[in-house]
C-alpha cells in the first residue's frame, strides 16, 4: 500500500515537473534591458565602447559571472549561498599567505580548492546538520569573514605573482579579458553538468520537489553537497582574479557580492523557486550590471546611485519576463494545478 502510494505521489510530481520545466520568457526581460542601456549608451556615452572600458566591464561582468555561474545551479536546486562574499575574500588570503615560491598556477589552484573547502564546510553543515541554507550560510559569512580579517589583522596582502596579476589584467586581441575566457570555460562545465549529467537531473529534481527526489532515490546530500563544493571552487576562482585585478587581498573585498550573484541569477531567468534555470541569462545579467555601473560612472552620476540601479534593473527585467510569458500570478496556479 506505502509503496503504491509513493508511486502514485513519484508519478504526480514527475508529471508536474515536465511542466515545471518548460522553457519560458523569463530571458526577454535581460535581453531588452541590455539593448535599452546600449543604446542609451550609444547616445550619452560614446566613449563606453572604447576598446579599453569595453575590456574593464567585460572582466568586472566575468568576476561576477563566474560566481553567478555556480549560484544558478544552486538555485535551480533550491538553495543558495549567502556565504560567498566572504569567501572572495578568504580564499585568495589563505592563497597568497601559502603561495611562498610557488608558482602562480599553483596559487590559483590553492584558492579553488580553499574556496572548495569551505563550500564543503557550508554542505556539510546543511546536509549532516539539517540546517536550512539561509540560516547556515549567513552564520558561515560572519564566520569565514571574522578569519579572513583575523589572519591578516585587517590589512591587505599583495599580490607578488606576475601570473596572478596577468590573470586579470591580461588579454586577447587587444579586447577580450582572460576572465572573460575563463568564464566561458566555466559556463561550459556547468551546461556539462546540468544538461550532460545525471547529476543535471538530480539538481532539476531537487529544485522542483524536492520529497519527490527523495522518494525516488535521488541521494539529495550528496547532491547538496556537491552543488556547494562546486559554488565554493568557483567563488575561490573568481576571488582570485579580483585580487589579481586589486593587486591585492583583503577579507571585505567584495562586498554585496552574494545579493549581486543572487541578482544575476534572477534577472537572468532562474527561478527562485527551483527547478529552472539558465546559464546564457545569468552571463547577460552580469553583463547588464557591470555595463549599467561603468555606464553611470562614465555620464557623472554618483556611485552611491549604483544601487539604485541594480533595484530598478531587477524589478524591470523580472515584470518584462512575466510580461512575456503571462501573468505571475496565473502562473503560479498553473504550477499548482
Amino acid at each position: 500500500m506505502s509503496s503504491a502510494l509513493d508511486n502514485g505521489v513519484v508519478a504526480e510530481t514527475l508529471a508536474q515537473f515536465r511542466t515545471h520545466i518548460r522553457i519560458r520568457g523569463d530571458r526577454t526581460g535581460v535581453w531588452i534591458l541590455n539593448i535599452i542601456i546600449l543604446i542609451f549608451l550609444f547616445c550619452w556615452a560614446p566613449n563606453f565602447f572604447n576598446a579599453g572600458n569595453i575590456h574593464a566591464v567585460l572582466n568586472d561582468a566575468s568576476i561576477l559571472g563566474i560566481g553567478a555561474a555556480g549560484m544558478t545551479i544552486l538555485i535551480m536546486a533550491g538553495a543558495f549561498d549567502l556565504s560567498v562574499t566572504a569567501i572572495m575574500g578568504l580564499a585568495p588570503i589563505v592563497a597568497l599567505l601559502l603561495a611562498g615560491n610557488l608558482p602562480g598556477p599553483l596559487i590559483v589552484l590553492i584558492s579553488i580548492f580553499t574556496g572548495a573547502v569551505l563550500g564543503a564546510i557550508n554542505g556539510i553543515i546543511i546536509t549532516r546538520g539539517n540546517v536550512a541554507p539561509f540560516v547556515a550560510t549567513l552564520g558561515t559569512l560572519f564566520a569565514f569573514g571574522s578569519i579572513g580579517a583575523v589572519i591578516t589583522d585587517g590589512n591587505a596582502v599583495y599580490v607578488q605573482s606576475p601570473f596572478v596579476l596577468e590573470l586579470a589584467g591580461g588579454k586577447v586581441w587587444g579586447l577580450i579579458p582572460y576572465s572573460f575566457l575563463i568564464l566561458l570555460v566555466v559556463c561550459a562545465m556547468c551546461w556539462l553538468i546540468l544538461r550532460r549529467l545525471h547529476m543535471g537531473r538530480w539538481i532539476r529534481a531537487a529544485g522542483s520537489n524536492i520529497r519527490a527526489a527523495h522518494v525516488s532515490g535521488i541521494d539529495l546530500q550528496w547532491v547538496y553537497l556537491f552543488l556547494f563544493v562546486v559554488s565554493g571552487a568557483l567563488t575561490g576562482l573568481a576571488g582570485i582574479i579580483l585580487t589579481g585585478y586589486l593587486s591585492s587581498a583583503v577579507a571585505t573585498q567584495a562586498p554585496n557580492y552574494n545579493l549581486n550573484a543572487i541578482a544575476a541569477v534572477v534577472v537572468g531567468g532562474t527561478s527562485l523557486r527551483g527547478g529552472e534555470g539558465t546559464l546564457l541569462g545569468t552571463v547577460l545579467a552580469a553583463w547588464l550590471f557591470a555595463m549599467v555601473n561603468n555606464g553611470l560612472i562614465l555620464v557623472g552620476v554618483n556611485s552611491y546611485w549604483q544601487y539604485l540601479a541594480t533595484g530598478v534593473i531587477l524589478v524591470l527585467a523580472l515584470a518584462l519576463g512575466m510580461v512575456s510569458s503571462g501573468n505571475y500570478f496565473s502562473t503560479r496556479a498553473q504550477t499548482r494545478d
